[in-house]
């Protein structure tokens, strides 16, 4: 798809405002007496001037989401619900600076990665990219599958059982990191959820997962592990992720009265200038960082627009539940049985196309009338992203190795679909569990 001469002229202004709004929302938490909402308004203009980059089945899709949105606002005003208009300008201006500022980090993770040039093989080798995955997926988030798959292909087509490892080894970051966009949506969703109560739950979950992707590697796919060239994984590699975690425990505990996704945007975009100012000096980071305004961040547009839409959604939904006290049919209350008919449907609407920021954003204000505990539902939310990742056709991550490395997006999910069914089950085991733990 070609881009008009317009948008390219304003494109370098989109990522102006991408970062005004990444700022102002830090601000916005940091000190009290900024009001948020100005974040919210530099988001949508810079959507405004980029979502003629969307594909035609985008625009739809973005456009059913804001006519339902507004449809449901306005039947809820009418039968005399009342609503927080600016609410409409930055309902989801938070996760938004939370992926942009962490966009950043791929700049200084780059940096490392170009310095690995010692390639290994075999079962250590696959078990080494694996982790790899999981740990840098859990910080850059998208970036680092990629930047790890391409290391893996080594420049040639990636075959489709590297493919299909690095995905199963990446979709567990959501259940368990704040940097992940997965626990940010719920973590501004579901408001009252703690994201160290979560990620208890949801690291071990990661960890069987990863165990099973590879004990089955080990013993059904010998001959591609025996051959397979991996990302050399060592202790140098470690320093990004473990700074990024102390700098966000340092955040937290030092501005206890700000929201942690404001802690890890503003932690992200100090480790990242710090980092690029060791890496390149003052001059070359602030080139590097000019870059990324003025042509990374506008790559976020995808996120951008829907994220927005979804939060029209949500609001007008909120509102037209408050003028009608429509729920969801769980009679007994959101116990670990209906978070599990929950997790299902929202992983089956998932593999027809649905993004899963919708299904929360529906979901969120339809469960509010039975008032849900915040931490199973949070985690049974992290839960579907997580294998509705994995499991659609039409996700970014599947789309994403199609786009790069011409693997079909519907082959590689449905060569997913048997890990999924088994995460299925644990995810089960885990809602039950956590439901009893929290005396639910």
């Amino acid at each position: 798809m070609k881009t008009a001469p317009f948008v390219k002229k304003f494109t370098p202004v989109a990522g102006i405002f991408i970062i005004f709004m990444t700022i102002w929302s830090i601000l916005s938490e940091i000190w009290i007496a900024v009001a948020p909402w100005p974040s919210g308004l530099f988001a949508w203009f810079a959507a405004f001037l980029l979502v003629s980059q969307l594909s035609k089945s985008q625009t739809l899709q973005i456009g059913i989401l804001l006519l339902i949105g507004i449809l449901a606002l306005s039947i809820g005003v009418s039968l005399g619900s009342q609503t927080d208009w600016l609410r409409l300008l930055d309902t989801n201006a938070g996760l938004l600076s939370m992926l942009a500022a962490v966009s950043f980090l791929r700049l200084i993770a780059i940096k490392n990665e170009e310095s690995v040039t010692e390639i290994p093989h075999g079962i250590g080798a696959y078990c080494q990219t694996m982790i790899a995955v999981a740990i840098f997926g859990a910080c850059i988030n998208v970036s680092a599958h990629l930047l790890i798959a391409d290391k893996v292909s080594g420049g040639k087509k990636l075959d489709l059982f590297a493919a299909k490892s690095i995905v199963r080894a990446f979709i567990g970051g959501p259940t368990w990191s704040p940097f992940f966009a997965g626990m940010a949506v719920v973590l501004t969703y579901v408001a009252d959820a703690h994201f160290l109560v979560v990620m208890a739950f949801g690291l071990p979950f990661t960890v069987i997962g990863l165990t099973i992707v590879l004990a089955c590697a080990a013993f059904f796919n010998k001959e591609e592990v025996r051959h397979f060239k991996g990302y050399p994984m060592t202790l140098s590699n470690l320093w990004l992720p473990g700074i990024l975690v102390v700098s966000v425990l340092v955040g937290h505990k030092w501005l206890p009265h700000a929201s942690i996704l404001a802690v890890i945007a503003l932690s992200a975009l100090m480790v990242s200038i710090i980092g690029l100012c060791f890496s390149y000096g003052l001059i070359g980071a602030t080139l590097a960082l000019k870059h990324h305004i003025m042509k990374g961040l506008p790559k976020m547009v995808n996120e951008l627009v829907l994220f927005l839409a979804a939060g029209v959604l949500a609001i007008g939904l909120r509102t037209l539940v408050a003028a009608t006290e429509l729920n969801l049919p769980f009679e007994g209350g959101f116990d670990a049985t209906a978070a599990t008919i929950l997790l299902g449907g929202m992983v089956l609407l998932s593999l027809l196309g649905v993004h899963p920021v919708i299904s929360i954003a529906v979901a969120t204000p339809l469960l509010t009338p039975i008032d849900p505990n915040s931490q199973l539902l949070a985690l049974t939310f992290v839960l579907s992203w997580s294998l509705g990742a994995c499991a659609s056709p039409l996700s970014g991550l599947n789309l994403i190795f199609q786009g790069r490395f011409g693997i079909p997006s519907v082959k590689l999910a449905m060569s997913n679909w048997p890990y999924v069914s088994i995460m299925f089950v644990v995810s089960t085991v885990f809602l039950h569990g956590a439901a009893i733990i929290l005396g639910v």
